[in-house]
């Protein structure tokens, strides 16, 4: 039983990467971050929905504005190689998912379609209809038991109705794959992380313990942990920010802002209701910030400066090459 947990841990991040550092300016976004809904059945208690967090918007995304945005994903020059549905809220509380979906899914505008969600409110028409659309299925697990909930995520759950339906969910999967992780907080002794594998290693394909890190700007949170979320490499402090410069995150209300994190979207790059998303990437607000950012004027941002998701939990750095970066930015400007 060990060797097949072992064979399954692997966390999100993806293993065949491309070197970022040679590829600025990307004329397609790498990933583009989507919204459904920006409500949450839970309150984590290291997440905007959990922590006195004044500006944070909330709005459920209309099938039609999910619908313009494929669209204009797919008058890039190439096909994005990944959407990934997940923002400040809960994914599945948007009734009209499965279909936003299908419509992604058949659009054929990303490479890979990923979701990330809390798995509660999974019910026998999801799991039935989301892996037909999905490459891979995120659950985050927040606890081991509905007390565990209560601490964490100040809301009472059914814990075992939440195992049961993960485990429905991953015989229904068919070519998706079902991740499922859980953070450092909610596991914490040795016996607690093997309890966790001995629930879920049976009912996924991939299993991961995540360290909770403080990647939530202008939040302050207890739970938190100074290592790096995704293992035991060093944190290391970073002077560009490498999220600006292979993706954008759509809001529900179709705002979009250049990093997931961007909670109180202090940076608003543009809006999806009167723009197109090909128009915001070329567009001179992001490119703006991608080259302050390498300028070395990141402390000089707001909410860049009190940011740590890069030293945290970011792979790819720019730091060493960021000359090169804006000399290769000022030339497409020219053309």
């Amino acid at each position: 039983m060990e060797e097949a947990a072992e064979i399954k841990l692997t966390s999100q991040v993806g293993q065949n990467r491309l070197l970022l550092h040679e590829s600025v300016p990307l004329a397609t976004p790498l990933v583009v971050y989507v919204e459904p809904s920006g409500y949450c059945n839970l309150k984590c208690s290291f997440c905007p929905h959990g922590t006195p967090a004044d500006g944070l918007k909330k709005a459920m995304m209309l099938p039609e504005l999910f619908g313009k945005m494929v669209d204009d994903i797919g008058s890039f020059p190439d096909r994005i190689k990944l959407l990934r549905i997940c923002g400040n809220g809960e994914p599945l509380a948007n009734p009209h998912l499965p279909e936003m979906l299908k419509y992604a899914f058949r659009s054929g505008v990303a490479e890979k379609i990923e979701m990330i969600t809390n798995g509660v409110l999974l019910t026998p028409e999801l799991i039935e209809a989301l892996p037909h659309y999905l490459t891979r299925l995120v659950v985050s697990v927040e606890g081991l038991s509905s007390t565990d909930y209560e601490r964490i995520c100040k809301t009472r759950i059914d814990f075992d109705q939440l195992v049961r339906n993960i485990g429905n969910l991953y015989d229904h999967r068919g070519s998706c794959t079902l991740h499922i992780k859980i953070h450092h907080e909610a596991v914490r002794t040795t016996a607690e992380e093997n309890r966790f594998f001995d629930l879920f290693r049976s009912l996924c394909d991939e299993i991961f313990i995540e360290k909770l890190v403080p990647m939530w700007p202008q939040l302050t949170t207890s739970f938190s942990s100074d290592q790096f979320r995704w293992g035991d490499d060093p944190v290391i402090k970073r002077r560009v920010c490498a999220q600006i410069f292979k993706g954008v995150q759509v809001q529900a209300d179709g705002e979009v802002v250049p990093c997931c994190v961007d909670w109180s979207r202090v940076n608003v790059i543009g809006n999806l209701t009167s723009e197109s998303i090909v128009d915001i990437w070329r567009g001179s607000l992001l490119r703006r910030l991608q080259i302050e950012h390498l300028s070395g004027r990141k402390e000089c941002l707001e909410p860049c400066r009190d940011c740590s998701m890069n030293d945290y939990c970011e792979v790819d750095n720019l730091d060493s090459c960021a000359d090169e970066c804006i000399k290769r930015l000022r030339i497409m400007e020219k053309q």
